[in-house]
């Protein structure tokens, strides 16, 4: 008799856990089978549908409609937000070149009044020419006057942030300022052959803000220019519209400290003189402070980072919003 008839309870059990492991692996496979399949396909449809981002629109009336609806939209919503932030900024006053020119000195006295030695010997809020010229006319002069109050509060922020100095303040000149040698040349439309083709005009843009740039340099603390910084973002403390555009700070020391000699962690205090029993002793630290003419103990450490002062360049853009309805209209 065979080993199954003499042990059948066992026989049956290992029977069915045979037939138990080769249908799980079955179903691991088919299981494998379905996974690879799926990924493949995934696979191809992201591929296809990146394709499909990537390929123009076709240039179809549906689409076309379709595209300008979106962009009218987006034209929209930025024509609402550069009309509120155009209401928001201060607005340009009427001022005549006269005017100007007696509002650029008075502020000028005030600020060096305010300012103490803080500030160049020769500064005139980077307003030098017009301290013994007018401007060209009233519109020129409107402009600087908004101009001259931008960069008046720039000014008062490096006061009030504690800096030690100011050392350099510069400005962009306004469009209105240039000589006409510096405005662009308009290109001849005549061709330069018989095969030139012509170019199609490019789109029109609406521009809805002007930017002018201050430069400055000041000598601080990194405390006090963290504080400059903050109150240029700050809407409370600068009711101007300003950008950090570019700040690049160094350590007025480029050098570290010397290294201390040996011995420098020694007291002050003298030692008697070999083989002079009659010198005194040592004076103890409580005399040493006491007599006047004694020379203070040798420092045992040096501060090395968070003392010296910093030397910080920026460059803000002042960014003064047009009113879009204007601004369109004056592009058409």
């Amino acid at each position: 008799m065979s080993w199954i008839q003499d042990n059948k309870g066992p026989a049956a059990v290992l029977g069915l856990t045979g037939a138990g492991v080769i249908g799980l692996g079955v179903m691991l496979f088919n299981a494998w089978s379905g996974a690879s399949a799926a990924q493949e396909e995934f696979d191809m449809v992201n591929v296809s549908l990146s394709r499909l981002k990537s390929t123009p629109l076709a240039p179809t009336n549906d689409n076309l409609a379709k595209k300008q609806q979106i962009v009218q939209a987006y034209e929209t919503a930025v024509g609402k937000l550069s009309l509120v932030l155009y209401k928001l900024q201060p607005e340009d006053k009427p001022t005549s070149n006269t005017e100007f020119q007696a509002k650029l000195k008075s502020r000028i006295a005030e600020i060096k009044k305010l300012g103490g030695g803080k500030l160049p010997a020769e500064f005139n809020l980077a307003f030098d020419q017009y301290t013994s010229e007018l401007p060209k006319s009233d519109q020129v002069a409107a402009e600087l006057s908004s101009y001259l109050d931008a960069v008046e509060e720039i000014v008062k922020l490096v006061l009030k942030s504690g800096a030690q100095s100011l050392i350099m303040l510069e400005r962009s000149p306004l469009t209105a300022e240039k000589g006409e040698s510096e405005k662009p040349r308009v290109s001849s439309s005549k061709s330069k052959g018989k095969g030139a083709i012509a170019k199609p005009a490019a789109a029109q843009t609406v521009n809805i803000t002007e930017r002018k740039q201050v430069r400055l340099a000041v000598r601080a603390d990194q405390a006090a220019i963290q504080t400059l910084l903050s109150a240029l973002a700050s809407p409370s403390e600068m009711p101007f519209f300003t950008v950090a555009k570019l700040v690049r700070i160094e350590n007025e020391s480029q050098i570290g400290p010397a290294r201390l000699p040996q011995g420098g962690a020694t007291s002050g205090a003298t030692e008697p003189a070999v083989g002079n029993e009659s010198a005194p002793p040592a004076a103890t630290s409580g005399e040493a402070e006491a007599k006047p003419g004694l020379a203070p103990a040798a420092p045992d450490s040096q501060v090395v980072l968070g003392r010296e002062y910093l030397r910080a360049f920026l460059e803000i853009d002042l960014v003064k919003f047009l009113n879009p309805q204007t601004a369109a209209a004056a592009q058409r």
